[in-house]
């Protein structure tokens, strides 16, 4: 039978004697660890006692379920995003080393939350001759991003729009056979050929390039959840930073769960978010005397596996290498050698994407984090600068990582265990909410 072959014994046999799998393997650069290594580039970095009054949490999550609707494959993803507010002055009566009530944390936070669903494969609106998935899904996006977190604050689209303002996409027209460009253009609208389609604003964020119309669409609406989290952001950043408000910043922290990027399709948004949040950051430094602190959370991929690999050894039995409250500031060489491989003198990894920079961190309980602190300033934009002009408010992020893992279980950050709780949507719950939805029975 064709198709991916199972490691059963015979499987195992055949990629024994495999010739092809013996000249890859000899064809292969294989990291020598007996030869000199980078010595890892720890810093010294500014701390003192300040904590933030206020963390402010943003944590998404899409569930995707089959869709019975007669047709093969159909599925639809929910979408939930929380923002959760913490008031850090409520941890004053906790004693230290010891675990909480749960009812300490639950009383201590108020959430902000925001939802849709995403039509997947073989999933069309009724009543509307014509429709077809992918249309159904640009309609969708368009109306989630059409959302607002609170009635005083301005749309997710508004924010879009506001950062990348003049900006044309250079994309093809996203109705099928269409030969004309696409033109932004702001809300909802007919493009210019004889078919008379209906494009939306949201279309250049190119989400329907990879809508899969005969499988899983589930990588694509975790794109569209990964937009909303930081349109949210750079949503709440602005409400801030309004005249009256912007004191706020000076005794907030904003944390973001994974990385500080934006990847896939949307991608090309990620420097304009970066500009705002530089020109925010600035705001706060002339009117409070210090730059905005935000900083994104990453528990797993290559950068974890790195500071993992170089902290243990298992040179005279398995022990750690570096003590608690280490950081680790790695620059693009470094990178490109050890983490993310790629000629040294290439282009810095992430530059594109990340509106972060990466700092390895051992927090004072000995858990291993990857901190992406926000690029604030025109240094932090050089990724070959670990100096502490780059990374202005780092001494402020450890305090508050410090602070808010000691009360939890390893690798637990609890503003982000938190937020993830509110967004969180249980199994069963999630299906009864597609059923209601689809008229399903």
């Amino acid at each position: 039978m064709a198709g991916t072959q199972h490691e059963t014994g015979e499987g195992l046999i055949a990629l024994q004697s495999s010739k092809a799998i013996h000249d890859f393997e000899g064809t292969i650069e294989t990291k020598d660890n007996t030869a000199t290594k980078d010595a890892p580039p720890i810093v010294e970095v500014i701390r003192n006692e300040w904590l933030p009054i206020r963390v402010v949490a943003i944590d998404g999550s899409t569930l995707t379920h089959k869709v019975k609707n007669g047709y093969p494959g159909a599925e639809a993803s929910i979408l939930m995003l929380s923002v959760v507010f913490i008031d850090i002055t409520e941890l004053a009566s906790i004693v230290p080393h010891e675990i909480p009530s749960p009812r300490v944390f639950n009383e201590m936070d108020t959430a902000k939350t925001l939802d849709g669903v995403l039509p997947g494969a073989n999933v069309v609106r009724a009543g509307t001759p014509g429709d077809t998935p992918v249309n159904f899904f640009r309609s969708t996006v368009q109306d989630i991003l059409s959302g607002t977190l609170d009635p005083s604050h301005e749309t997710l689209l508004e924010t879009l729009r506001a950062i990348t303002v003049g900006r044309q996409a250079n994309i093809a027209c996203p109705i099928d056979d269409c030969k004309e460009k696409y033109k932004s253009k702001t809300g909802s609208y007919k493009c210019d050929c004889e078919r008379n389609q209906t494009l939306f604003e949201t279309d250049a964020l190119r989400f329907h390039e990879r809508f899969n119309e005969i499988g899983s669409n589930g990588e694509v609406h975790g794109e569209v959840r990964r937009v909303v989290e930081v349109l949210s952001l750079i949503n709440i950043l602005r409400y801030f930073e309004d005249d009256k408000r912007i004191h706020y910043l000076k005794n907030c922290a904003f944390v973001l769960d994974g990385p500080l990027a934006v990847f896939g399709q949307p991608a090309w948004i990620a420097p304009y978010v970066q500009k705002e949040i530089q020109r925010i950051s600035a705001k706060s430094l002339k009117n409070n005397g210090c730059d905005l602190l935000l900083f994104g959370i990453e528990k797993s991929g290559q950068y974890m596996t790195h500071f993992s690999d170089i902290d243990w050894t298992d040179e005279q039995g398995p022990r750690s290498k570096f003590d608690s409250k280490t950081a680790i500031i790695p620059n693009a060489k470094y990178i490109n050698r050890n983490i993310v491989f790629r000629p040294e003198d290439a282009k810095p990894s992430g530059i594109d994407t990340y509106f972060g920079r990466k700092v390895l961190y051992k927090t004072a309980n000995g858990s291993h984090a990857v901190l992406n602190s926000a690029i604030v300033n025109s240094e932090g934009l050089d990724f070959h600068n670990t100096s502490p002009s780059a990374f202005p408010r780092l001494g402020d992020a450890l305090n508050v990582l410090d602070h808010l893992s000691t009360y939890l279980y390893e690798d637990g950050f609890m503003p982000l265990v938190r937020a993830h709780a509110h967004a969180a949507i249980p199994l069963k719950q999630g299906a009864e909410i597609l059923r209601s939805l689809f008229n399903l029975s």
